[in-house]
């Protein structure tokens, strides 16, 4: 009897085993196919931000690096100034050449005036026959002659303005300054360095406008549409998980973006898989969104249900 009790216990617990594992099969395939076979992850992704390379725009010796790494900066504000020295004396010459231009223009705008006048006077009285054709012929050279010094006067003065506007310029671009917010990095400028126009001198990284590209493997977009939703699991954080959805598609593979593309058409032929990178936009005021940095891996997955 005691082995009988004993067989079918035995018999009931392997049945509600049975009866478990069939229950929890049932429940994954029903989540199988409502929303796990539309769920597409990709661990091949990266936080990105449109970082600022900051470069001098001028030539100069370096006075003045008021930021130092990591410093956190909003657009507007000093990263860098160069030696001014030589651009205000620039614009002083321009400033000159300018007065000089204009004194010239006066000028020849008094000698046109004049010119007109003779015209105006001599006019009738050759019309007469009081004055010979060949002396009206003289005053109205001569008044086309002020004419045309005129409009080169006016050339002139149009040149030094703009000479003036080119140099001011320049010396407004003695002092760097930062063209968004961000934080400071990459810094390479130093103090008394002489830097070129186009010298790299820092980069501003904007912490708070990141996004995620995700490189899938083309056999996985197939169903991917702008605007689905995303999850985001970022590396830094194991439980972080953010919200965002699917921005866009780039129209090639990463590899047609390379330095030397993939070239299929010579020597032995081994397919490979190819991935596609796929921009994501993270939604903003999230928890732990400060938390990332371009750079920083992480794990996507697209929601592919419509």
């Amino acid at each position: 009897m005691d082995a009988l009790v004993t067989t079918l216990g035995k018999r009931g617990l392997a049945l509600a085993a049975a009866g478990v594992v069939l229950v929890l099969a049932a429940i994954w395939g029903v989540n199988y196919f409502t929303v796990g076979r539309f769920l597409v992850s990709t661990e091949n992704a990266y936080v990105r931000a449109d970082i600022s390379l900051i470069s001098a725009k001028v030539e100069g010796y370096v006075r003045a690096v008021p930021v130092a790494e990591n410093t956190i900066v909003h657009a507007g504000d000093i990263l860098a100034e160069i030696d001014p020295a030589d651009y205000q004396a620039r614009v002083a010459s321009a400033q000159a050449a300018l007065a000089q231009a204009e004194g010239a223009l006066s000028q020849q705008q008094a000698q046109r005036a004049w010119a007109q006048s003779e015209v105006a006077r001599y006019r009738p009285l050759a019309q007469r026959g009081l004055l010979s054709p060949a002396r009206m012929q003289q005053v109205e050279i001569e008044a086309r002659q002020a004419g045309g010094g005129l409009a080169a006067a006016s050339g002139a003065v149009q040149v030094a303005r703009a000479q003036l506007a080119a140099a001011q310029l320049d010396l407004e671009r003695t002092v760097v300054r930062a063209p968004i917010d961000g934080v400071v990095g990459d810094r390479q400028v130093q103090l008394g360095q002489l830097v070129r126009a186009g010298s790299p001198l820092m980069s501003v990284v904007p912490v708070q406008q990141v996004y995620v590209v995700a490189n899938f493997k083309e056999t996985q977009i197939e169903d991917f549409r702008p605007g689905q939703r995303v999850t985001v699991r970022a590396d830094i954080a194991h439980n972080l998980r953010l919200r965002g959805v699917v921005e866009s598609i780039a129209p090639a593979s990463g590899t047609e973006f390379s330095i030397i593309p993939t070239d299929t058409a010579t020597g032995n032929f081994t397919k490979i898989v190819q991935r596609v990178p796929v921009r994501i936009h993270l939604d903003p005021n999230q928890e732990g969104l400060t938390l990332l940095r371009p750079g920083l891996s992480a794990t996507v997955t697209v929601d592919t249900r419509e």
